[in-house]
């Protein structure tokens, strides 16, 4: 008798939904599924989700995509946003809102680590700036204000992962973004622990991406529609496994995750470090090499917070910047709606219209804010090059990549190419992983070869559109220099 085909599920727990696909051995995506959530902000430079409203959802796409297996589902991979802080007691049960990665009220405990350490010595060893966005403050944040000292604290895919298994473990990614990891050791850094007064045991275990942490709890197998004997893998972060998902798993690949936020980066073999410090030295979703990005900025965030400000739905914010001209007839965004990460990292910097006229409109804002984000991406693919850093294709996922006129713009204000990737990438990244653990494929770049289809159209620069966003990237820049010095504490 044949024996049935075996699948897998990739799933992204992402700022606003969850996304998840299934993966057939052929390497075919057969499905998948989505479920969204909200994020409250009580405070400003607050951003927090309930953990729940994570698990709700991933128990909503997984029985929706094990619905169409035909199947057993052999194995289950997590990419989640990263850069979040969730403590737990030592059942998981949650202790406080999850913080997450646009958070940025830990900034006192940062600079107040920074004056100690230096921000220098920090970069040297973490490859990470000394910013609130990353958990350590947030960590530090949260010891200083919860009643019960927490078992736990863990990233949003160790929360994911360890509902699915009762074991709590996080991957070199991950722990790469905590700001208490020696990068180039790949294990935790003393001092750091030190400086932040953080009990290493409350620390998820630092194993490879495609590691097996555990089977899915017996108890939650037939909820799910999954076998007890489905094996969880460790994960990653969203912006790793978008790289995955986008196949730049080796050097020369720039990949562009334009989501709600808008990490940028590329793979490398080294933990290249940036004298200017707009690009941190990640660890990678593939073992034992780096990748160096620029975490993101609120890009997809800003289209977002422009649509409920005008009362339209994020599509409508495309149209109406299509209608308007290119540069906006001189009209400047800065998208630094929770701190700026480019040009430059400053977590107290915020947003501004700047140029208005009596004869803008509300086109003009939906197409400032567009090209700002563009010109954001600009600062970073430079400072890649300008690092000697290989940028043979760059590569745009996300939902960003769905839309020809913000693909148009990136290759007309970037001057090169750019290739949108059409799946799910991150939840394609998590399958990749997935697959590694099933033995489908000997390695990550090997499973990315086989899984990572549907990339998209190429689109090249407009040559007519050169000089006008030539000067509006310029004044771009003046504007963001001009403002800088009244960003303050």
């Amino acid at each position: 008798m044949t024996s049935r085909p075996s699948f897998l599920i990739g799933c992204d727990i992402g700022t606003q939904s969850t996304k998840g696909v299934l993966v057939a051995e052929t390497g075919q995506t057969v499905a998948t599924a989505t479920a969204s959530y909200g994020m409250e902000s009580p405070a400003p430079g607050w951003a927090q989700q309930d953990p729940e409203d994570w698990i709700e959802a991933v128990a909503k796409v997984t029985s929706a995509l094990t619905m169409e297996a035909q199947g057993p589902v052999v194995s289950f991979g997590v990419s989640a946003q990263v850069d979040g802080v969730i403590a737990t007691d030592s059942d998981f049960t949650v202790l406080h809102p999850a913080i997450i990665w646009l958070d940025r009220r830990a900034a006192g405990e940062a600079e107040s680590v920074e004056e100690v350490f230096g921000a220098d010595a920090l970069y040297e060893l973490t490859g990470l700036n000394c910013d609130a966005s990353h958990s350590a403050p947030k960590m530090r944040w949260l010891l200083d204000r919860l009643d019960t000292p927490p078992r736990h604290l863990m990233p949003p895919a160790t929360v994911v992962t360890g509902w699915l298994t009762g074991n709590a473990a996080q991957d070199h990614a991950n722990a790469s973004s905590s700001m208490l990891f020696d990068i180039r050791a790949r294990k935790w850094a003393d001092q750091l622990l030190d400086a932040f007064g953080i009990d290493p045991v409350s620390l998820p275990n630092v194993v490879d991406s495609t590691e097996v942490v555990g089977m899915v709890r017996p108890q939650l197998a037939d909820r799910l529609g999954l076998s007890p004997d489905c094996r969880v893998v460790a994960g990653t972060g969203d912006d790793h496994a978008g790289a995955v998902g986008a196949g730049a798993v080796q050097p020369g690949v720039v990949v562009d995750v334009t989501g709600t936020a808008e990490p940028i980066g590329t793979t490398a073999y080294t933990p290249a470090l940036d004298p200017l410090r707009l690009v941190e030295a990640h660890a990678h979703a593939v073992p034992e090499v780096w990748f160096i990005e620029n975490g993101g900025f609120v890009s997809g965030g800003s289209i977002l917070w422009l649509s409920r400000v005008l009362g339209i739905d994020q599509p409508e914010v495309f149209e109406k910047a299509g209608k308007a001209h290119p540069g906006a007839d001189g009209l400047i965004f800065i998208p630094a709606l929770s701190g700026s990460m480019a040009p430059r990292w400053n977590s107290y910097a915020r947003g501004s219209f700047t140029g208005l006229a009596m004869d803008h409109d509300s086109d003009d804002l939906c197409r400032a804010v567009v090209e700002s984000c563009v010109f954001a991406a600009k600062d970073i693919i430079d400072r890649l090059d300008a690092m000697s850093l290989p940028i043979e294709e760059i590569r745009v996922v996300g939902g960003g990549s769905r839309s020809r006129l913000w693909m148009q713009m990136k290759a007309d204000i970037l001057k090169r190419p750019v290739r949108a990737v059409l799946n799910e990438a991150s939840a394609t990244g998590a399958a990749c992983l997935a697959s590694v653990a099933s033995g489908w494929y000997p390695d990550v770049p090997a499973a990315a070869t086989a899984l990572v289809k549907d990339l998209g159209p190429l689109f090249e620069p407009d040559p007519g559109t050169s000089g006008v966003y030539e000067d509006a990237y310029g004044r771009y820049r003046e504007v963001f220099d001009a403002l800088e010095p009244t960003y303050g504490a």
